[in-house]
């Protein structure tokens, strides 16, 4: 099988800014883009295939035809026919809602596949940008609408100033938020579960405030105090940095400069990769060469055993795998 490179879906948001264009170099994209979708077999919201032979088909379409050729034998025997991660660029010319997302036990209670653990890696960063994750304090459950109520919130949770090269992993239960002057990579359980908490007041287009679901935020939220969201990354060049390790996925970033080939022998799963900066040439096991750029993602299949990368100068992509 070849490596496979998706259309993006862009997603406009009353947050969403230039960046994600300026980084693909797209240059009638909408001046509001908040998201845009890499690889993604949500419902409703599925990547197709933009070359090769099943060009049009979507990543669902793909798993039905493939299965565990594409996905890996263990991945396709727990997950079957449902991708299980998305991955994201988001870019936040406002700060986000500070929401929350449900554990898995909750979002099957209320209908849903799985809750929603993510993680984010910062590619830019402003000056002075922020961003919200988890109480700095432990919080009474009952006081939850108080806070909300007089404005307080945001005195309770932990702020973290941020620059590029900045990780965080957010599991399922945690308050946050991407704050202004952000673009991140976020890895995350396929889910559309969001409830959001709280929006700065703002309103949408037709003059509206956006819903809150104070309620099932309520319930999802882990109100215990922890401030361990920032992960560590060293700043090592060619070679694989680990970011997070977790039960949802794993993830390493590369800054290359020299030619470092990727051994994936053992894994028995797909790899996505996602370039931020530069271009490479590719080659993997199964003889296909590709050429990759910054702004871009390719998903290579399970059956491929190794990848060698061919820098253009600098090149950095972030690496996920299950």
């Amino acid at each position: 099988m070849k490596p496979i490179k998706f259309q993006p879906l862009l997603f406009p948001k009353i947050w969403g800014g230039e960046k994600i264009a300026a980084l693909k170099q797209y240059k009638n994209a909408s001046a509001k883009v908040g998201e845009s979708f890499e690889v993604s077999a949500l419902k409703g919201e599925c990547t197709p295939e933009i070359e090769g032979d099943d060009h049009g088909a979507s990543l669902s379409e793909l798993i039905e035809k493939y299965g565990a050729k594409l996905v890996g034998e263990n991945v396709f025997q727990k997950y079957g026919t449902e991708f299980p991660i998305l991955i994201k660029f988001i870019d936040a010319r406002e700060p986000l809602s500070i929401q929350v997302h449900p554990d898995d036990e909750m979002a099957q209670r209320e209908g849903m596949p799985c809750g929603k653990s993510e993680m984010w890696y910062v590619v830019q960063a402003d000056e002075g940008a922020s961003l919200y994750a988890g109480f700095s304090k432990d919080v009474n459950p009952d006081d939850y609408e108080k806070l909300l109520n007089d404005g307080t919130l945001t005195d309770s949770v932990n702020k973290y100033e941020t620059r590029a090269g900045d990780a965080f992993y957010i599991p399922a239960g945690t308050i946050h938020s991407i704050g202004a002057g952000n673009l991140i990579i976020e890895v995350q359980q396929t889910s559309g579960a969001t409830y959001r908490v709280y929006d700065f007041d703002r309103k949408d287009n037709r003059g509206k405030k956006r819903e809150l679901h104070v309620e099932k935020a309520r319930q999802a939220l882990n109100f215990n105090a922890r401030n361990d969201f920032r992960i560590d990354v060293p700043k090592e060049k060619n070679q694989p940095v680990v970011v997070k390790k977790c039960e949802y996925f794993n993830t390493h970033v590369m800054h290359l400069d020299k030619v470092l080939t990727r051994d994936y022998s053992t894994i028995d799963s797909f790899v996505i990769l996602i370039a931020f900066e530069g271009a490479a040439t590719l080659l993997d096991s199964e003889g296909n060469t590709i050429t990759m750029q910054q702004g871009e993602s390719v998903l290579y299949p399970a059956c491929n055993e190794s990848i060698r990368f061919t820098p253009s100068g600098n090149f950095s992509c972030f690496e996920t795998y299950i």
